[in-house]
């Protein structure tokens, strides 16, 4: 917030005004009653390096400051209804149309909840086929989209889920596998990206290799054009030209990392972690000069020496009120 004094002789008068600075990665509007899920993924989101904000209420008026709004509205009997003629309803329509982009998530939202509650179908590419029963998971990635390769059990509240399936620009990018249902699907507008799903991603249970929720989010973020490359200036404050580099990626053996201070400095802290947000890895560094270019090395063990196994890890680097974030993928 800041502040504009204007004077005329012996007038003066105080206009507040708020300034952004760029976009914040994220919000989460987690209206669920049972929370657990749009909690879990604000700490996933923030444990591999994005920014956001996560509230009970929508903002309505600020979505813009967003570049994706994530909604949360639970399972029946814990759930939200996102009714036809709110607010609520009006502003993240007019977000999504506006080129923003929106996962949304929920058992009924889908299907059940229309006509009273606000039918997203048309705008996410979704086309609700069944009420469905209480026998959700485990679920699949599909191939050649951005969950390739994902298996998920699933542990969230199950009761009455939505079968939902792709229609016009909509694809699909998960399906329940032992019930053999369509259950989330991702859509390009050109204009606007949305992922609407029938399950809670909170209660997806994390395995091997990509099956990870914080894969899956950060899957979710590409897919939206919202990557960690570069420099997130946490306080907004520029000061200087940081990059990170991991080549090559994926690696199996070792991975070079090159990296470029903004200034002189030796607090440079870089550290791995892994798709859970554990740190697994600290990274010694050789001196570094301004806008030099410098290369050290990972041999993908952890901090006992250990190989660790093959997956998504993140590597991050902070300097100051700097960090750069880079995802890089072990393999066997």
């Amino acid at each position: 917030m800041c502040q504009l004094i204007a004077t005329d002789g012996g007038f003066a008068d105080t206009i507040d005004f708020t300034i952004i600075i760029g976009r914040i990665h994220y919000y989460i509007w987690n209206p669920d009653p049972t929370p657990s899920s749009g909690a879990t993924m604000h700490s996933t989101l923030g444990s591999i390096g994005y920014t956001g904000n996560y509230g009970l209420t929508l903002p309505t008026s600020d979505l813009d400051y967003y570049s994706a709004v994530f909604v949360c509205v639970g399972i029946y009997a814990n759930n939200y209804i996102i009714n036809a003629s709110s607010a609520e309803a009006a502003a993240l329509v007019d977000y999504v149309n506006s080129g923003g982009r929106m996962y949304l998530e929920g058992g009924d939202v889908w299907y059940y909840d229309p006509p009273t509650g606000y039918d997203f179908g048309p705008l996410f590419g979704i086309n609700a086929t069944a009420d469905g029963t209480s026998d959700g998971g485990p679920y699949a990635g599909q191939t050649g989209t951005f969950t390739t390769g994902m298996n998920f059990t699933y542990s969230g509240e199950n009761s009455w889920m939505d079968h939902i399936s792709p229609t016009g620009t909509g694809f699909l990018i998960f399906y329940d596998t032992d019930n053999s249902y369509d259950c989330g699907v991702a859509n390009d507008a050109g204009t606007y990206r949305t992922v609407g799903c029938g399950f809670e991603l909170g209660g997806l249970v994390d395995g091997s290799g990509v099956s990870t929720k914080a894969a899956l989010l950060d899957s979710i973020m590409n897919f939206f054009g919202i990557s960690l490359v570069g420099v997130e200036e946490i306080t907004k404050t520029h000061v200087g030209i940081m990059t990170l580099q991991p080549y090559p990626n994926p690696f199996r053996d070792r991975v070079e990392i090159q990296y470029t201070l903004p200034s002189n400095t030796t607090q440079v802290q870089f550290k791995i972690f892994d798709a859970a947000g554990r740190l697994v890895k600290n990274l010694s560094l050789p001196t570094a000069y301004s806008l030099v270019p410098t290369v050290i090395f990972w041999d993908g063990q952890d901090l006992n020496g250990k190989k660790l196994a093959s997956g998504i890890y993140f590597i991050h680097m902070e300097i100051g009120n700097q960090r750069a974030v880079k995802k890089v993928i072990l393999v066997e």
